[in-house]
């Protein structure tokens, strides 16, 4: 579901930038605290033509420390609810919902554990969800069938989340729990002699743990049924680089562990492993670039518990899930506005995934934008930025059966460092079409 996922992953991105790190404009130092109220409007088939206003305070608190709220409402939709097999009732419906966060409290007497909290309650008219996402799995538009995807529906789209995360006394970190990066326009002027070295000699080290709920509703269907997860992940984390918000030089890593424990009112148990590596080459300046960068990203995942031999539902009218599998948004999947830009969100999912991503990033010396006052935050660069992936799902971990018939994409993008966040506009093209995607933080 497109729009409904990229509006919530936008307001979650924007509240999860700086949950252990302070960066400040060598211009202005002493500029600890900012807030901003904009609105925003998008046009989408699930949501139709919708408008909304989001909240953006940094620094009140606590100087790590955001909070971001928004609220949305679209206009009325024409959708069409079954009754029985043979009888469906049309209605109408508004894309609504609202979304909190604060993240990055600091506890007094553990200086070195963060905690946020944020979550959205929103209703979608036209949700749409890849319940058959395997590598060959057929793209049906327009249709509602046990074995075609996606599943078109209205309903609810809830999720909550907690986050812990606890920096250990390694590298950088060892004296101080909070990492201050100076910019000047945007470039970092202390990180000079950062970016690279033995992982947990040098770098940063995290290790966080987050509880998760989330719950999926498809009221088109007769039995209304839902898609509910609960449970919590684990996470290694360990960041070599100058920068993390846009890396020039160094890598990092990622390790999860995934576990839904079918306690309160989780659809079933499930489990994923997943692991991400980011290597960064620094390359020499031109005349007209103030930096070039090369950015390398490897990621895979897989689910243990995943049956393929059992259903959890066989015996069900509507669309029949397997025994022990993850969500299609979790787990080995692939699709989406971080990896597989070229295809919808979660557009394959299965047991295991395999992916890769090379982009080429250039920040010109020319910034038309950078001291103009009218603007309500600061344009510290733009960047023209050439990508290009390649992934595959599978039934099981096989590495040759994961590198044959890869799914690819090719595309382009333009990013600038808005108020210190990385805002990136992306078109990408594959084998199902194209993509186009406005989203926050930098894909690796």
């Amino acid at each position: 579901m497109k729009a409904p996922k990229l509006l919530t992953l936008f307001l979650l991105t924007s509240a999860t930038l700086f949950a252990e790190r302070v960066t400040l404009d060598i211009n202005d130092e002493n500029k600890t605290k900012s807030w901003i109220a904009l609105p925003y409007v998008l046009s989408s088939n699930s949501m139709g033509f919708t408008g909304g206003i989001v909240a953006i305070l940094s620094g009140y608190g606590q100087k790590q420390m955001n909070i971001v709220a928004s609220v949305f409402l679209g206009e009325s939709l024409s959708v069409e609810k079954q009754l029985s097999p043979d009888n469906t009732t049309q209605e109408s419906a508004n894309s609504q919902g609202s979304f909190l966060a604060i993240t990055g409290y600091r506890l007094p007497f553990v200086d070195r554990l963060f905690i946020s909290a944020y979550g959205s309650y929103a209703y979608y008219p036209n949700q749409q969800l890849y319940l058959e996402g395997s590598n060959d799995s057929i793209k049906a538009e327009d249709e509602i069938n046990n074995t075609l995807s996606p599943l078109r529906t209205q309903g609810y789209n809830n999720w909550y989340y907690m986050d812990f995360r606890y920096v250990l006394p390694l590298g950088e970190n060892k004296s101080d729990a909070i990492t201050t990066y100076k910019l000047d326009r945007g470039i970092p002027v202390n990180r000079d002699s950062y970016g690279g070295g033995i992982p947990f000699i040098t770098g940063r080290s995290i290790i966080q743990i987050k509880p998760f709920y989330t719950k999926w509703t498809a009221e088109k269907l007769t039995q209304e049924p839902t898609w509910i997860t609960a449970g919590s992940k684990i996470m290694l984390q360990h960041d070599n680089t100058d920068y993390i918000d846009n890396p020039t030089r160094g890598y990092g890593f990622k390790i999860e562990y995934a576990q839904d424990f079918g306690s309160a009112e989780s659809t079933q148990t499930w489990n994923s492993v997943e692991a991400s590596y980011s290597h960064y080459i620094e390359l020499p300046h031109l005349k007209y670039t103030r930096m070039n960068t090369l950015a390398l990203n490897i990621w895979s995942a897989y689910s243990p518990s995943w049956d393929k031999n059992n259903k959890l539902n066989p015996d069900a009218d509507d669309p029949v899930i397997d025994a022990h599998q993850p969500p299609p948004w979790e787990g080995a999947h692939l699709g989406g506005w971080n990896r597989m830009r070229g295809y919808n969100s979660n557009r394959f999912n299965d047991k295991a995934a395999m992916y890769y991503g090379l982009e080429y990033r250039i920040i010109p010396q020319l910034n038309p934008l950078k001291d103009e006052k009218w603007l309500p935050v600061a344009i510290d660069w733009f960047q023209l930025v050439l990508f290009a992936e390649a992934g595959r799902v599978a039934p099981s971990y096989d590495i040759q059966t994961l590198h044959s018939n890869m799914k690819t994409d090719v595309g382009f993008s333009l990013r600038a460092l808005a108020a210190k966040v990385p805002v990136r506009f992306e078109m990408a093209f594959g084998e199902e079409g194209s993509s186009m995607w406005v989203m926050l933080k930098q894909p690796f």
